[in-house]
């Protein structure tokens, strides 16, 4: 399981997980009764054809329903959900299959402080997403503009599908700590701030192209454009060559203001 936090899924059709859940558990319904003539056919074989198998078998078969229906969503909410036969399944559930964005995206950064309209700062930009059916994780890496790293993380999450055609709008607040001049005058100190993002990932070929902006409460906005890394792929963006992660060696994320 990832560490992450419940997101909504927004679409152009009848929304919320709810539609999903019925139909695990209509599954479920199916598949206790071969559960339980499975495992009673097991305990005669091996313990013999007498009343006392049958009422144990009758007494545990009550928890078979919940340990299946336990194990369906488990297992749709890792793996299934992102699958082939996972899409047939939200088919049948009147559902649009929500997007896999899980992966590594590379790019770049520009960053406006509140009382500048021209480019204060530009400096690579790495995003990782972790997402499960239930859950996702966004986690940023970038250079802060006076040295040092900032590491953002989400906090909460919407994923907006089927609005238009190809495009995948995703929304995220999130939280961060930076260091800023002390009222003194003298050295830095450390403090959490927040912001908030929207991304809009749209496809090409597999991989996604991600173009966005956001902005967070020092005052400061920014635009942000990225490229999914795919494995066995270079780490580019856009043409632009390779870039790694901020705090990687070899990084070129140097500073540049205007």
């Amino acid at each position: 399981m990832i560490e992450g936090h419940d997101y909504t899924i927004y679409t152009s059709g009848p929304s919320g997980r709810a539609r999903m859940y019925a139909l695990l558990a209509l599954i479920t319904a199916f598949l206790t009764p071969l559960a339980q003539h499975a495992a009673l056919a097991l305990l005669r074989r091996y313990w013999g054809d007498d009343w006392d198998v049958a009422e144990k078998a009758l007494f545990f078969g009550g928890f078979t329903a919940l340990i299946l229906f336990g194990v369906l969503i488990n297992v749709f909410n890792l793996h299934v959900w992102k699958t082939h036969g996972g899409r047939w399944m939200f088919r049948l559930a009147g559902l649009p299959a929500p997007p896999d964005l899980n992966g590594e995206y590379r790019g770049a950064i520009d960053l406006h402080a509140a009382a500048e309209s021209q480019t204060l700062f530009h400096t690579a930009y790495y995003l990782r997403i972790a997402q499960t059916w239930e859950q996702i994780s966004l986690v940023v890496e970038r250079e802060a503009e006076f040295g040092g790293q900032v590491r953002i993380h989400s906090d909460l999450a919407s994923i907006r599908v089927g609005m238009m055609l190809g495009l995948v709008t995703v929304r995220f607040m999130y939280t961060f700590e930076e260091d800023i001049s002390r009222r003194e005058g003298f050295g830095m100190m450390g403090r959490r701030f927040s912001g908030a993002a929207t991304f809009e990932f749209r496809r090409d070929g597999e991989a996604w192209l991600v173009s966005g902006h956001f902005f967070d409460d020092i005052g400061r906005s920014g635009q942000v454009q990225l490229r999914q890394v795919l494995a066995g792929s270079g780490n580019t963006a856009g043409g632009s060559g390779t870039l790694c992660p901020p705090g990687d060696s070899g990084s070129p994320n140097a500073p540049k203001t205007t």
